[in-house]
């Protein structure tokens, strides 16, 4: 009876205790497993810190960005504002320039009267009687105190450029003083576009300075005085009776001649008076590659001449 007791309670202890090792055992590789895994939320805070490392970078490139760009906008601004003031320094230094220049011409007139008030009290203290005054050089009357020159600016006058330039200038020394005078050519174009309009001032210095321009005008003309005769009784219609035009050229190529003088003397006519106003003189150069239009243009200048108060002067080589 014994035995058989013994038995079953060995067997019972034998399988409790493998029991016990295998469930033991099962711990120790839980833990063994657990050790070795990556934890998820270390993991996650991992990527986070790397994400918000790749944004501060970002944003700092941005910022950056965002400096550069606000750098460039100011110099940006700053190259408008100095365009605005340099446009604006570029308008007031034109103004002041023009301002100048009407000074200048005050000056200069102020001076040559001071000048011919000292050489007029010389003169009468060396002699008791003044010089009387020059009317007429050459047949051509001097007597007026504007003048206008209409110059021929075509091919053939300028074939001959240094004649006209020595009778622009003679005429200019036929009149010691003028209160102005104005240099177009025969399109009505003026030689000097800032003073179209109005006179240039009498003075030794412009008369030099407009001797120069003329010089190397060279413009476009198509040897017809007549629309330079209109535009300078035109422009300068208050002045006409005192007012002296020299039409200089050495050809015509206009229309009808009576129609043409019909035009002038409409223009210069006193409505009043019925009488001309402006002396209308010519001048015509001699050019042997032109002779049968010189002959028409000296017919044509001698009746304008004529009707108008003035003289034909014809200038050979």
């Amino acid at each position: 009876m014994s035995e058989p007791g013994q038995r079953r309670s060995n067997f019972t202890s034998t399988s409790f205790l493998d029991i016990i090792a295998c469930g033991f055992g099962a711990i120790v590789l839980l833990v063994l497993l657990a050790k070795d895994s990556p934890d998820p939320l270390v993991y996650d805070a991992q990527a986070a810190v790397a994400q918000l490392d790749a944004l501060a970078t970002e944003m700092t490139r941005r910022d950056e960005a965002m400096s550069r760009i606000r750098e460039v906008r100011e110099q940006i601004a700053r190259e408008k504002t100095r365009i605005a003031l340099g446009t604006e320094m570029i308008d007031l230094t034109e103004q002041n320039l023009g301002d100048i220049d009407r000074k200048i011409d005050e000056y200069e007139q102020r001076a040559v009267a001071l000048k011919e008030s000292i050489k007029q009290v010389s003169s009468e203290k060396k002699a008791p009687a003044p010089s009387p005054r020059i009317e007429n050089v050459g047949g051509i009357p001097v007597d007026r105190k504007y003048i206008v020159f209409v110059i021929d600016t075509s091919g053939s006058m300028q074939q001959i450029w240094p004649r006209v330039m020595a009778q622009v200038k003679s005429l200019l020394e036929a009149h010691p003083k003028v209160e102005g005078f104005q240099v177009m050519n025969d399109t009505g174009s003026h030689l000097i576009s800032t003073y179209a309009g109005r006179w240039i001032p009498d003075s030794p210095a412009r008369r030099a300075s407009v001797l120069r321009a003329i010089k190397n005008w060279a413009t476009m003309s198509y040897s017809d005085p007549v629309p330079g005769i209109k535009a300078a009784l035109g422009v300068y219609s208050a002045y006409r009776k005192d007012l002296s035009i020299y039409v200089m050229g050495d050809e015509y190529s206009g229309g009808s001649y009576d129609i043409s003088l019909e035009q002038i003397s409409r223009l210069n006519t006193d409505p009043t008076t019925r009488k001309s106003q402006a002396r209308i003189h010519g001048i015509g150069f001699f050019n042997p590659l032109t002779p049968i239009t010189n002959q028409q243009y000296s017919t044509f200048m001698r009746e304008v001449a004529r009707q108008n108060g003035g003289a034909f002067v014809a200038i050979a080589g």
